[in-house]
């Protein structure tokens, strides 16, 4: 059974959502962010302080890790689209799923001072947006319009799954 990747900007709702889905189909979830502080003991904030590089191989090397198990829910961070083989190695065994969710709706449920990436300031969240958009939609293989409710997410997502 292949793994329900999902995708998107911080904020869009990916953990909650795996949460949710994860108890409706009796399917395991991983975070890779979380696999990711386990496996190197350390925050993503610490290895961001190294540099930005130094955490994305690191999330790489997880991404492959995670594109070896078989029927999980997988909650991705949301750079994960920056590097094509992350794309390439979850693809093997996944289909993927961006959540596309208003940046205003975003800048509403997160703090914004706890992620690294937006230590400058909430107007770092549409720049990335800018940034990120089109390859999160060359990445999925069905986009999700995060305006509703969870459930309603939750729901599409089922339908897609079950029609394929």
């Amino acid at each position: 059974m292949k793994n329900i990747i999902l995708i998107g900007m911080m904020g869009c709702g990916k953990t909650t959502i795996s949460k949710k889905l994860s108890e409706v189909l009796n399917r395991p979830v991983i975070d890779i962010d979380e696999y990711l502080e386990h496996k190197y003991q350390m925050t993503i904030a610490e290895m961001f302080d190294i540099s930005e590089d130094y955490f994305r191989e690191r999330e790489h090397v997880c991404c492959q890790d995670i594109s070896q198990l078989d029927g999980y829910i997988v909650s991705t961070g949301g750079g994960v689209i920056k590097n094509p083989q992350n794309i390439k190695v979850l693809k093997n065994n996944g289909i993927i799923f961006y959540l596309d969710r208003p940046i205003e709706n975003i800048l509403q449920d997160i703090d914004t001072a706890s992620r690294p990436l937006l230590k400058d300031g909430p107007e770092k969240l549409y720049q990335l947006y800018h940034e990120r958009h089109t390859l999160y939609l060359q990445a999925c293989d069905y986009r999700i319009e995060n305006q509703t409710s969870i459930d309603e997410v939750i729901n599409q997502i089922i339908s897609i799954i079950l029609n394929k």
